[in-house]
């Protein structure tokens, strides 16, 4: 009696155990996030400033308090374009529009208030390169604009993680090494979630097998070369990080059209899209 129920806890010990290690492998970064400075005109610290951030294609808000040295940081922010809002009493509130937040990024937006009641505006590009400030880890992000506007090989978005340093094909059949190392040792989320192959180490879809996930799917991905966060593991190459797109306030959609020719390279295919 003592025995079997021995058994059956140390059965659902691991059992438990197994599930919890796969929750924790799916796990990465997917989202981004704005931190900044607030100051006065004298460059001075503001503290205890609101700071309120809007996407401003779902109309979602997140409000944060500046600490005592001026410091605001929102972090869990879905990849898009945002409004940010800062105000503190005796100063006029300020606004800054187009302020882009990728994945596995904090964007550094730092405000400098104005004494007065009129809110001034600070216009912020939305395509800017963004300076990863926040940590030394190799990465470089693919933006929705990239994968919208540039030609690729059928239609297979990873393939553009050849735009990045250090990045090159690996033989002929759709690996990529990254600082050299074999394309068999990279790893590949999509959300959050394992898109490899089960028994190996490279991402699903490669060689003839019908890609999963398609180029019209992805909103955008980082691709981490060296140095990444501990979070993402599994890989002495690479990590490509995927986020597919999410509903807005407006209707969108996307058509698109494969051309296959042999004039140039034998069974390249023109991938050609268009959104609105």
């Amino acid at each position: 009696m003592t025995k079997n129920y021995s058994n059956k806890l140390i059965s659902a010990m691991l059992f438990t155990l197994l599930i919890c290690v796969g929750q924790v492998l799916a796990q990465s970064t997917l989202t981004g996030g704005v931190t900044g400075k607030v100051t006065d005109p004298q460059g001075a610290i503001v503290p205890n400033a609101t700071v309120k951030v809007t996407n401003t294609g779902t109309n979602s808000t997140v409000t944060v308090t500046a600490n005592n040295e001026g410091a605001y940081s929102v972090t869990n922010l879905q990849p898009g374009t945002y409004r940010l809002e800062i105000s503190s009493g005796g100063f006029a509130p300020s606004k800054a529009e187009g302020v882009v937040v990728e994945v596995g990024r904090a964007t550094n937006i730092d405000v400098k208030l104005t004494v007065g009641t009129a809110v001034a505006e600070v216009e912020v590009t939305a395509e800017a390169p963004v300076i990863n400030l926040s940590d030394n880890a190799n990465a470089s992000n693919i933006n929705q604009t990239s994968i919208n506007e540039l030609p690729i090989n059928g239609g297979r978005w990873s393939n553009f993680a050849l735009l990045t340093p250090g990045a090159v094909p690996d033989g002929t059949f759709g690996l990529i090494s990254f600082r050299g190392v074999s394309g068999l040792l990279n790893n590949n989320t999509v959300d959050g979630g394992d898109n490899n192959q089960a028994f190996f180490s490279e991402e699903r879809g490669r060689t003839r097998i019908g890609y999963v996930i398609s180029q019209s799917a992805i909103r955008e991905f980082q691709v981490n070369t060296s140095n990444y966060s501990a979070e993402y593991g599994r890989s002495a190459g690479g990590v490509t990080n995927a986020v597919t797109k999410s509903g807005t306030n407006e209707f969108h959609g996307e058509a698109f059209t494969t051309t296959a020719t042999t004039a140039t390279v034998p069974a390249t295919r023109v991938h050609s899209t268009r959104s609105w």
